[in-house]
């Protein structure tokens, strides 16, 4: 059976033609399958959902990946111990370097700073995925397959919604695949160097390229390509060490910060009753992976990389999201998340090959229709859990261009913004429609007001950073104290209603010298 054959021990033959798969599939195929998988993604942007509006509450981290991105173009890169990423949430490490670098030259060579730029993006790398699917799949299992699975691919919702959201998981996934495409080609340099840049745009690709560069040692291959696939992959990864370290202090920041400190309980919040309810589930899918992935790497079987990738995303994202403390942050949409999108597209491969090498034809493609319309139900959670944010995005952006105004006024422009750190969309906000430079924004994160500090070193800060108007959270007990106890520093401008963000003009006394002096 050709899925049972040992990937290294058999030339694959696509029954369609019966030429050597190495063939590089013809341009025309190519954007063909690129532009079939594109249609639908650009029909969600621009047709079913704001453009600009990636989701409030469900995908918030959407603006604060244009955040850095934007602050690292017009901070970042010309700051004084720059080039660096630049962040008003002292994240701008967090997530990695490719993405940030990546959207700071799309706003410079566009001239915009619009957030579907990175919606873009991230549908640029999804339709990557669509066509390495289809040509992994097709050197492997034939062209009939190949087709079923670019399919479930192109067309499965959670596909479509997470590729358009402008998320990170589309650039890691693509980058994957094509590590995995230009190994069976025979290239271990690229595929080395694929994998590497993998690391640096999602900190689960630290894992699943070490696996896969790790899984390549279990068959057989020559010596040339296993020296260009360490020796690429190493130097990568150990560039992109030395960046973190010396901007973090930590070779392997966001691997730690994202998995190793959240499974540890570091970042997570108890674990309810009701999250609990999801490790069966949970359990059972993880289960399952093991014995894939188990089966896969013992037997080695055509497509052995694709499903070491596939098998082990799936123990990665089942065991991560039960079984530590990652379990409290389970909500009721996960399923459907941007986690879970490429599992299932893996699902879709499985099913493909099943139907379409061990059933008849007829029986297999009719399986093949009938899961993918199925599928189509998911648009409902999905309507569910991002259809109400749109009130709320022209809320936020109405608070912010009324920031904006204020900020306009001549006592203020051209002088520096504090605002708190936890709303990037207010950021985008005042970015986009609100006139306000990000080399004029300052986070309150970064100012001595901790509760303990003299009011030497506030005025010391306010005056350092020429903070002339300030927005203070209602929820910011610190601040709003520091506001009561000296009235006569701050000066109410107004509220904004949907942030419960005061807004103040800063009138503080200029400190003296030696006043900073005793203050640092």
């Amino acid at each position: 059976m050709r899925f049972l054959a040992r990937e290294d021990e058999d030339e694959l033959i696509d029954e369609a033609d019966g030429q050597p798969l190495s063939r590089a599939l013809g341009w025309r195929w190519t954007a063909a399958i690129a532009a079939a998988a594109a249609i639908p993604r650009l029909v969600y942007v621009f047709v079913f959902s704001n453009p600009e509006n990636p989701g409030l509450g469900v995908y918030d981290d959407v603006w604060h990946h244009w955040q850095i991105g934007y602050l690292t173009k017009e901070i970042g890169l010309s700051a004084p111990d720059g080039p660096r990423l630049w962040d008003l949430k002292g994240l701008e490490y967090f997530w990695g370097i490719l993405h940030p670098l990546l959207m700071a030259l799309v706003f410079a060579v566009t001239g915009s700073i619009d957030i579907v730029l990175l919606r873009l993006v991230s549908v640029a790398f999804g339709v990557g995925v669509v066509v390495l699917v289809f040509l992994i799949c097709r050197r492997y299992w034939g062209t009939q397959v190949a087709i079923a699975a670019t399919l479930f691919a192109s067309l499965l919702p959670t596909s479509v919604m997470n590729d358009a959201s402008g998320m990170l998981e589309p650039i890691g996934v693509a980058l994957c695949m094509l590590g995995l495409w230009c190994w069976v080609e025979g290239k271990g340099g690229w595929a080395g160097a694929a994998f590497g840049l993998a690391t640096m745009a999602r900190a689960e690709a630290w894992i699943f390229s070490l696996g896969l560069v790790v899984a390549t040692n279990l068959r057989r291959f020559n010596v040339r390509q296993r020296a260009g696939l360490w020796f690429a992959f190493g130097g990568t990864v150990a560039f992109y060490a030395l960046v973190l370290w010396a901007k973090t202090g930590n070779p392997v920041y966001p691997l730690w910060w994202n998995f190793v400190a959240n499974a540890l309980g570091e970042w997570g919040t108890p674990i309810t009753s009701e999250q609990v309810g999801a490790r069966p589930a949970l359990g059972l899918a993880l289960i399952l992976a093991v014995a894939g992935l188990v089966w896969t790497l013992r037997r080695r079987p055509a497509g052995y990389m694709l499903l070491t990738f596939g098998f082990g995303y799936w123990v990665f994202t089942a065991g991560m999201l039960g079984f530590t403390s990652f379990l409290s942050t389970w909500q009721w949409w996960m399923p459907i998340s941007r986690r879970f999108e490429f599992p299932y597209e893996f699902v879709g491969i499985l099913l493909s090959v099943v139907a379409l090498r061990y059933l008849p034809q007829r029986i297999g493609w009719s399986a093949v229709v009938i899961a993918l319309v199925a599928a189509q139900v998911a648009w409902v959670p999905i309507s569910a859990a991002f259809g109400p944010t749109e009130v709320a995005w022209r809320l936020t952006m109405a608070d912010a261009t009324h920031l904006g105004r204020w900020y306009q006024e001549p006592s203020y422009r051209g002088h520096v913004l504090a605002i708190p750190a936890d709303r990037p969309d207010i950021t985008y906000g005042l970015a986009r429609f609100g006139g306000v430079d990000g080399r004029h924004l300052v986070s309150e994160m970064y100012g001595p007001f901790d509760g303990d500090q003299p009011a030497a070193a506030v005025r010391c800060w306010l005056a350092k950073t020429d903070v002339r108007l300030i927005a203070i959270s209602a929820t910011d007990s610190n601040l709003t104290l520091l506001v009561r106890q000296n009235p006569t520093w701050f000066v109410r401008v107004g509220t904004m209603d949907e942030a419960r963000w005061d807004v103040y003009a800063v009138n503080a006394p200029p400190p003296t010298a030696a006043e900073c002096a005793s203050a640092r």
